[in-house]
């Protein structure tokens, strides 16, 4: 167990910050266990957390127990209460599994490793669930030994691991576990897969764990060709534009390259990817639909919208209550929520809003119809609604870009331009610089 760990690590390096996730059962009771053994011999920085899902009467034992084993061990334990709305014929391993892996990313730290016990055995099954429901070789690759999660990562240092050597370390060590029932419910797939079928499939193929393994690194290294492959074609297709791809562009390649790259571009801004239908669906739209036409495709909090031979994707689309007034004291408040994002005021010399004319205060709204703006330099004023249009700024967007006055008049618009008057125009003059930061 402590080679196969030390062999995991220098393949992928061995950081000093480790997050053990502990859900109190044999496996990761093992991880634990193999990892306090280690800290004898390594200056590691230890912790573990345990996600209460809450979904067992025994649930609250479970934690406890956790806790106990912690302390013996001398490694703080963060417990995290969970409480899960399972919608109707919604898969309660999948909304479980969501809930604790975004738990996870949530509460890692910078530069922190978060370790699971996930084996051998739990590749091969994954490998053939993937499989059944008709995966590619994204999904034929199986559990990433390591990956990239919140602000840290998770690794995987038991993949080569098979379940017998981590139950015969079990007794070794004489180690106490709780044991989750619904791990034996059949009618989870999973179970059903670990349960029935894989032991009658190794009875004809006595390595197929490792067979099946072997299929996950090929496939992953067959993915991650394809990735760098089709990434030298997106970083000439994004534009210059955050979360933006130029549709003109993609229409040269052929439809099953159009589909990788929309693929790799969603990759690329951590977005989960639509299933194979959907894709082929918005593909067709953005595609097709005619010069004037803003087809809009959503799925899950995500969507993608085509403005003007650009692609826009939106994530967690928020829109803004048009009516509120909000003051901004600008030297007092370094950043100010504002319309889904953070905005930050500067203090700037020979540039920005003149600071001397709105005494380091703005007042922040929406735009609520037909207002009217003379540009910077500009010796008439025109409708924003036009100068919107001119700047090709997508309508959607239109309506979370804060407006700033003083008093009644306006003096500037969002991070795009300050209105005639309230510039500054000399090189020695201190002056305001808005800026949306995220």
């Amino acid at each position: 167990m402590i080679e196969a760990i030390t062999q995991w690590f220098a393949q992928q390096g061995f950081p000093q910050q480790l997050v053990i996730a502990y859900s109190g059962g044999r496996d990761s009771h093992v991880l634990l266990h193999a990892f306090w053994l280690l800290r004898q011999q390594y200056p590691l920085h230890l912790r573990a957390v345990h996600i209460h899902h809450g979904l067992h009467p025994h649930a609250s034992l479970w934690a406890q127990h956790c806790q106990e084993v912690c302390q013996r061990y001398g490694i703080t334990l963060e417990v995290i209460p969970m409480s899960l709305c399972i919608g109707r014929g919604v898969s309660v391993e999948a909304v479980a599994r969501a809930a604790r892996y975004k738990a996870f990313a949530q509460h890692l730290a910078v530069d922190e490793l978060l370790l699971t016990a996930h084996t051998l055995d739990d590749q091969a099954e994954t490998v053939l669930l993937q499989l059944m429901r008709g995966a590619g070789p994204k999904g034929l690759a199986g559990i990433a030994p390591l990956k990239g999660l919140g602000k840290g990562k998770l690794g995987r240092p038991l993949l080569n691991v098979a379940k017998t050597d981590i139950a015969d370390f079990a007794v070794m060590h004489n180690l106490q576990w709780v044991e989750d029932p619904s791990n034996n419910e059949k009618r989870f797939r999973r179970n059903f897969l670990r349960h029935d079928i894989f032991p009658a499939l190794q009875k004809v193929v006595p390595g197929l764990a490792h067979c099946l393994a072997r299929t996950a690194k090929h496939c992953a290294s067959s993915q991650a060709l394809l990735d760098e492959y089709v990434m030298q074609d997106l970083q000439m297709l994004m534009g210059k534009e955050p979360k933006t791809l130029n549709l003109a562009q993609l229409k040269r390649f052929s439809p099953l390259k159009q589909g990788y790259i929309l693929r790799q571009w969603l990759m690329f801004h951590q977005v989960p990817c639509p299933a194979t239908k959907k894709l082929q669906d918005l593909l067709h739209q953005m595609l097709t639909a005619k010069q004037d036409a803003n087809p809009c495709v959503s799925w899950g909090n995500s969507q993608i919208t085509r403005y003007q031979d650009l692609l826009y994707l939106e994530v967690e689309k928020k829109t803004v209550n048009q009516a509120q007034w909000i003051k901004w004291y600008l030297a007092d408040m370094a950043l100010q929520p504002l319309a889904g994002g953070n905005w930050r005021a500067r203090l700037v010399k020979g540039g920005g809003i003149d600071a001397g004319k709105i005494h380091n205060t703005l007042e922040v709204r929406f735009r609520q119809g037909g207002e009217v703006c003379q540009l910077a330099g500009k010796n008439f004023s025109r409708p924003l609604k036009k100068i919107f249009q001119e700047l090709k700024i997508p309508y959607w967007q239109r309506a979370n870009i804060p407006l700033f006055y003083q008093q009644e008049t306006l003096v500037g618009v969002g991070e795009h331009f300050v209105c005639e008057g309230w510039q500054v125009k000399d090189p020695l003059q201190s002056g305001w610089v808005i800026e949306k930061v995220c």
